[in-house]
């Protein structure tokens, strides 16, 4: 089963310049998670879910609370939240940061992991 948290928007402190720590800057955050963990098509229980509130709001906690320069470090530290859950055999990470380059939308990182 694959599921998906499409467009978390976030603002956070980010980047390398002096000028970076004084604004909050917008990133978009898509998780692409698959798992074998099925029971909850045939249960309709949460308990029997992977629960995508409970991986938003962990990854909102690491961010809002976790000074990242690199947006290359905050989507590492993402992946190795989410991949703790032992239900998700792989992920796909895509952070991007909004209006880091001027005339450019955004920078983005994706990392891939699958547990072996």
């Amino acid at each position: 089963m694959i599921l998906k948290i499409k467009n978390l928007k976030l603002k956070t402190i980010l980047g390398v310049h002096s000028w970076e720590e004084k604004v909050d800057r917008e990133i978009i955050v898509n998780v692409e998670l698959e798992s074998n963990f099925i029971k909850s098509l045939e249960s309709d229980e949460i308990s029997d879910a992977i629960d995508y509130d409970e991986i938003s709001s962990k990854i909102k906690n690491l961010i809002a609370t976790t000074r990242f320069k690199l947006v290359e470090k905050m989507a590492q530290q993402v992946m190795n939240l989410i991949m703790q859950d032992s239900r998700i055999t792989r992920c796909k990470l895509e952070i991007d940061k909004l209006g880091a380059v001027e005339s450019l939308d955004s920078f983005s990182v994706t990392l891939e992991q699958t547990k072996k």
